[in-house]
């Protein structure tokens, strides 16, 4: 079962939301609610790993604050190891096994990788690195922090909520509905699920197209360039859509999650764009690595050295991101390719250029961040440079007539609507939300879209960082 399951929009969730607000009154029973569902999502979604969950959940909930919290950090860690990159990590062992003849597929042992594994792996990470360095107590009530690891809302693809600011939330539900934050959890729900049952289904189709997967990689400039700019607005208002949701789902039950999303397409330059996408995970990779290892690194060299040390510490810090992915060389070459787009900032801003920030710079970090879709997007490294060549021109200008006949008439509008809405201010539910504050009508609008949008609901595919 998925978020978008017509199962789960339908009837758990109505039946949810009934029972804990008609029926729960004590702030304990709301928490059992909420411990509960989650579990029960997560079962009906992926119930193989459930336990892993729990297991960890227990271990992290022991060892913290303790002397042996690293054990903590090392055993999440190494789960993410042993599931989430168990292929590239073995890759050459299995080429050595069938050198001799040793046949053996990893698959055959089950490690698929574990629902929403890489987001509360995160979540307890950094909860054992901020118990240990004092920023806030181990929690003593395990099923608040149980609750704050398997949350139903955030558990499939984020936001990576930080204990300190979830866990106040979790032992102050509200006791009865308020209209304002079930307003703003249907805005957001509705947006999210028309976001992506109107829009990037739409997209989805025409990124399988034959013309695409037939001519590949060398079929020109222009055909290449469309394809990666479809791609891009495919990522964005695909992952946006769900975080929309968990936003939504969040507001329902009383709890305001992190937003993860603020039109990033519209930054002026590197960081700005990393404070606008994958909000969470890039604020979380600054606060864990990023800081440390630059303040280590200046430490160590002395503060001449400040500038090197900030350019060690970007592409460290980029290439882990990019390996958070997974180990597929174009997820690493794109992290890479970010910690260089960000010290190439960086030094742009220590040289006071005029462009800085102007919308030269703008421009230039919108091109640049559609280029590196293409290492995301990637297969193997032979298939990025056939791609990086057609970019420039080697492979020939191409044509677009032949892509623009096969799209289906029917997807012609919404194809046209998503350009606007992905390069504006309001791409996100939040902006819409703080654009508009009369409930009134915003209940009206967010009742009739979200009706529309469950009767054209059928079966969308799943979010795509859900596979991360």
């Amino acid at each position: 079962m998925q978020i978008l399951s017509a199962s789960f929009l339908l009837l758990i969730l109505p039946l949810s939301l009934v029972l804990y607000w008609g029926l729960l009154r004590s702030n304990r029973s709301k928490l059992w609610f909420l411990l509960l569902l989650s579990y029960l999502f997560y079962f009906l979604a992926d119930s193989r790993y459930i336990l892993l969950l729990i297991g960890l959940s227990l271990l992290t909930y022991l060892v913290a604050g303790k002397r042996v919290y690293w054990i903590g950090i090392l055993v999440n860690i190494l789960a993410i190891t042993t599931f989430k990159v168990w292929g590239a990590s073995f890759g050459p062992l299995l080429a050595i096994l069938d050198t001799i003849g040793l046949k053996f597929n990893p698959a055959t042992l089950g490690l698929a990788v574990p629902l929403g594994l890489s987001y509360y792996v995160f979540k307890y990470i950094s909860y054992l690195v901020d118990v240990h360095k004092n920023r806030y107590p181990a929690s003593r009530d395990w099923l608040t922090f149980f609750v704050y690891g398997a949350l139903f809302a955030e558990i499939s693809a984020g936001p990576i909520s930080i204990f300190s600011n979830i866990s106040p939330q979790l032992n102050n539900l509200p006791e009865r509905w308020n209209n304002q934050s079930s307003v703003n959890g249907l805005l957001h729900l509705a947006i999210g699920i028309g976001k992506k049952v109107l829009l990037v289904e739409s997209l989805a189709p025409v990124l399988g197209m034959i013309i695409f997967k037939t001519e590949g990689p060398k079929s020109g400039l222009l055909n290449i360039w469309l394809l990666t700019f479809l791609q891009g607005l495919f990522l964005y208002l695909d992952f946006s859509s769900y975080s929309d949701i968990a936003l939504g789902l969040g507001y329902l039950f009383g709890l305001t999650l992190p937003p993860n999303f603020d039109s990033p397409y519209l930054s002026k330059n590197p960081s700005q764009f990393w404070q606008r996408w994958h909000i969470t995970l890039s604020t979380w990779f600054r606060i864990y690595v990023f800081s440390p290892l630059s303040r280590l690194l200046i430490t160590r060299f002395g503060p001449n050295w400040r500038f090197v040390s900030q350019v060690i510490a970007n592409l460290v810090t980029m290439t882990m991101v990019g390996l958070w992915h997974g180990f597929q060389s174009g997820f690493i070459l794109w992290g890479v390719y970010h910690g260089v787009l960000l010290s190439i900032h960086a030094w742009s801003v220590q040289k006071h250029f005029r462009w800085v920030d102007t919308c030269i710079s703008q421009a230039a970090t919108l091109v640049a961040v559609f280029v590196g879709w293409v290492f995301f997007y990637s297969t193997s490294t032979v298939n990025l440079l056939a791609k990086l060549q057609s970019m420039i021109g080697l492979s020939g200008l191409g044509r677009i007539n032949p892509i623009i006949r096969e799209i289906p008439p029917n997807l012609y509008i919404p194809l046209l609507v998503i350009i606007p809405i992905a390069f504006s201010r309001y791409a996100e539910a939040s902006a819409l939300v703080q654009f508009n504050h009369q409930s009134k009508k915003l209940a009206v609008f967010a009742g009739i879209l979200l009706a529309i949008t469950l009767l054209l609901l059928g079966e969308p595919g799943d979010f795509a960082y859900v596979q991360f």
